[in-house]
């Protein structure tokens, strides 16, 4: 059968139906809503069994080595797999059934992935956790569970390698290798549910299934995807248009309106992942089949065709059901509708700040003094610095251990004295500088009244008079109760606290589950993927001011901008991040702020 019409006879399959296929959306939906506080609770717990705050990077091997936390971290594992499996392949189980021409209804479904799951046991579940929950939605091809959608490379990681020499053709390297992997592995979920024997055993059969197929896989699937981001992309479009006629002629109600029209793009939304997972379900099964042709459905026929009578046999809802089931939706839109209107109606009164991360490397080379001078004359909050200490104890202001990023040289910063780095010249992007001593830093930042968020790096070999010069420079300076400090080790920023307890500090956080409390600090430093409302809401409750980072799109940067719910965000596009908080600033109206949510609505 040619792409297309194979393409044509799962949309038809997946409309036909549509019945089943709501449940199993509903199913899905529920899921997510009920296991996302599950999650979170057992990574609190697990964090509370170690006697840990959260679960971060620093920790992991601590908490990994307590009985307690592996116990409910196992749990934990067992619940995200059930659950991605069942929201992935309850949609394949539906398109399995049809396809044998058997019945199609819930029960069948959930009986047929109450087989599948056995093949879960370990070490099953950790593979299938890496292939579902890591190698599936980093690739991208719409076959993604609605629990695990959003997962991704953390933004900050591919700046930092795209940075280097040769780090582009790394990541494109690295992208293409995780498609191809995925298109070879497509039908895991697929042959798990249809074989129900082990995980390994269904990535085996989907790995030779796919053998001399992945070119036909990527047409099969790109289409599907599109037509979604086409849908999704003039619904977005559509929604906006009612607030923004009412913003202009009746503002009063605008909000009203605006809550209406998110709510109709949210429910959109699910009923648009719900048809992309069916579609695609329907198209692995019959790929599956093609390239097994071995084969036979259970009914003998040769080819596929649905039964009509078959689908929802036995599953008439009854009267009264479907009414509390009808009164339940009417109040959920509501519910929804009401949500959404006092969510565009709040307004920000102060938005967050801007930090310059390493200056404006884009104007000139990160951390020199040029690059501060840029930043400065764009009227940024603060500027973020890195530093290091020299072999000879000096300060100066650089990132990277060695020097081979920025200088060509694979010499490393603790073999150099003060003198040695700071007549280094350094190169990026078509620019030149010298390495600055922290000093000189600090006192061009004076001169040009640009507060700075001073971060603190180790390359192993610091002696002990680092944070003691580190603190000694800011006070002879008279800057020490007027800059940050922060640190990614924590004993680093708590013994600048302890040596001197005017300074602002705060943690550098880039992984953060579980959280229970936050730690005496003045602020936080979160990586932008590991800030989520629990972490946000303990920070509030405590007093600790919170700064997200490196957000350097300029869609990201409104998004946090617009939600003002950090006091400031670290970007490495300073310029950018000053123009879109000019532009935030001056929006009126309902209809930015609606614009904003549709975006997050969309972002699965």
């Amino acid at each position: 059968m040619s792409p297309w019409a194979l393409l044509r006879d799962a949309a038809r399959r997946s409309y036909a139906l549509r019945g089943v296929t709501v449940r199993v959306l509903v199913l899905a939906v529920a899921l997510s809503v009920v296991t996302v506080p599950v999650v979170s609770w057992l990574a609190r717990v697990s964090a509370a069994a170690a006697g840990v705050q959260a679960l971060t990077h620093q920790n992991v091997v601590h908490v990994l080595t307590t009985p307690g936390s592996v116990v409910l971290l196992v749990v934990l594992a067992v619940v995200v797999g059930v659950v991605v499996l069942v929201q992935h392949g309850a949609f394949v189980a539906v398109a399995w059934r049809a396809d044998q021409g058997g019945p199609v209804t819930l029960r069948g479904v959930l009986h047929d992935l109450g087989r599948a799951a056995r093949g879960l046991r370990s070490p099953q579940l950790a593979l299938f956790l890496v292939y579902a929950v890591v190698l599936v939605p980093i690739g991208g091809l719409g076959t993604a569970a609605l629990l695990v959608r959003g997962v991704a490379i953390p933004d900050f990681v591919i700046a930092e390698l795209l940075k280097f020499r040769g780090g582009l053709l790394v990541y494109v390297v690295f992208l293409a290798a995780v498609l191809w992997t995925n298109l070879r592995l497509v039908l895991t979920t697929t042959f798990l549910v249809e074989d129900r024997g082990t995980v390994a055993a269904a990535m085996r059969a989907s790995w030779r299934a796919t053998r001399g197929a992945t070119l036909r896989m990527l047409v099969l699937l790109v289409p599907v995807g599109l037509a979604a981001l086409v849908v999704a992309g003039a619904a977005a479009a559509l929604v906006l248009v009612p607030t923004r006629v009412v913003d202009a002629h009746a503002p009063g109600a605008a909000a009203v309106v605006a809550g209406v029209g998110l709510a109709a793009v949210q429910v959109l939304a699910v009923v648009l992942a719900g048809a992309v997972a069916a579609t695609v379900a329907h198209v692995l099964v019959a790929v599956a089949r093609e390239r097994r042709p071995g084969r036979t459905r259970l009914d003998g026929a040769a080819t596929p065709t649905l039964v009509p009578s078959s689908v929802g046999a036995g599953e008439v809802t009854p009267g009264p059901v479907r009414a509390v089931l009808i009164a339940g939706a009417v109040l959920g839109a509501l519910a929804l509708v009401a949500t959404n209107t006092l969510a565009v109606s709040s307004v920000t009164e102060h938005l967050p700040g801007v930090v310059a991360h390493r200056g404006h490397p884009a104007a000139a080379v990160e951390n020199s003094i040029p690059s501060l001078e840029a930043a400065a004359a764009l009227g940024v909050d603060y500027v973020e610095l890195d530093v290091l200490q020299a072999a000879d104890g000096g300060l100066v202001v650089f990132h990277d251990t060695t020097l081979r990023r920025l200088a060509g040289s694979g010499r490393a910063v603790a073999d150099l004295t003060l003198d040695e780095l700071t007549a280094t010249t350094i190169r990026q992007g078509g620019r030149e500088a010298t390495i600055p001593s922290l000093r000189d830093f600090v006192r061009r930042a004076k001169e040009l009244d640009q507060p700075l968020l001073v971060e603190l790096k180790l390359h192993g070999r610091e002696t002990a008079s680092y944070v003691p010069d580190v603190v000694a420079l800011l006070r002879e300076e008279g800057v020490a109760d007027e800059y940050l400090v922060q640190a990614i080790y924590p004993e680093l920023a708590d013994a600048v606290s302890a040596a001197a307890p005017e300074v602002e500090v705060g943690y550098v956080v880039p992984l953060v589950r579980g959280v229970r409390e936050v730690p005496d600090v003045d602020f936080l430093a979160v990586e932008q993927s590991s800030l989520g409302p629990r972490t946000r809401a303990v920070a509030r409750a405590a007093g600790v001011d919170l700064l997200v980072w490196t957000v350097n799109d300029a869609a990201g940067l409104r998004a946090v901008l617009r939600a003002g719910d950090v006091d400031a965000v670290i970007t490495g596009e300073p310029e950018t991040a000053v123009r879109v908080r000019g532009e935030v600033e001056a929006e009126t109206g309902v209809a930015p702020r609606l614009e904003h949510r549709v975006r997050e609505t969309f972002r699965w």
